[in-house]
């Protein structure tokens, strides 16, 4: 099928059947500059800028994937709307996330009430050994890029750490890991609600 002929019941078709059919159909909507352009336009008009649309655009990507292959899309919408409103709420989650750590006093402690307990602490050693062990998985490259991101380093600060050429290096390399970690989660449901905390 051409990349130009999805249907939004051909796109979830395909994406379900797997293998280079779900490539197609994720390569025509990786490729969509309209969506991709609209993505970028409400991040940077919600106090983000061009590299944070970039990532919600392959975030919002991973997640409608997993949700098509998982049976929560139910068909209600286009599938576009659906994947913009996938990205919007992306975005918003993680400016609430931000602004919350702005907002707090210079040295002030997230509020933790139960992780200070023998069980909390151990609970969360054993999180942290988990993770550890997945990303191990994916090599060395991908854990320091996952890790990075997950503290909010900036793709410019990734890709000098690790020796690449440019941000945008970082950023294709950041997705082909987060990909990776993804399916390998899909592979294993059991680590993968372990995990959904740290995700």
């Amino acid at each position: 099928m051409s990349a130009l002929q999805f249907s939004n019941d051909a796109f979830v078709e395909a994406v379900k059947k797997g293998g280079r059919e779900r490539e197609a159909a994720i390569r025509w909507l990786y490729l969509d500059q309209d969506l991709r352009a609209k993505v970028g336009a409400f991040v940077r008009n919600n106090q983000g800028n061009q590299e944070d649309g970039t990532d919600i655009f392959h975030e919002g990507i991973l997640v409608l994937d997993r949700n098509i292959r998982e049976n929560r899309f139910r068909g209600e919408a286009p599938v576009k709307g659906y994947f913009f409103s996938i990205c919007r709420f992306l975005w918003m989650n993680r400016f609430r996330k931000q602004a919350k750590v702005s907002l707090m006093e210079p040295g002030a402690a997230p509020e933790q009430p139960d992780e200070d307990t023998p069980e909390g602490v151990f609970h969360r050693e054993e999180l942290k050994e988990v993770l550890r062990n997945v990303l191990n998985t994916l090599g060395e490259q991908c854990r320091k890029i996952l890790e990075m991101w997950k503290l909010s380093y900036s793709m410019a600060e990734i890709a000098a750490s690790l020796g690449m050429d440019s941000d945008a290096q970082a950023r294709k390399a950041k997705y082909r890991c987060h990909l990776g970690l993804m399916q390998h989660l899909d592979n294993n449901p059991g680590i993968a609600q372990l995990l959904k905390q740290w995700l």
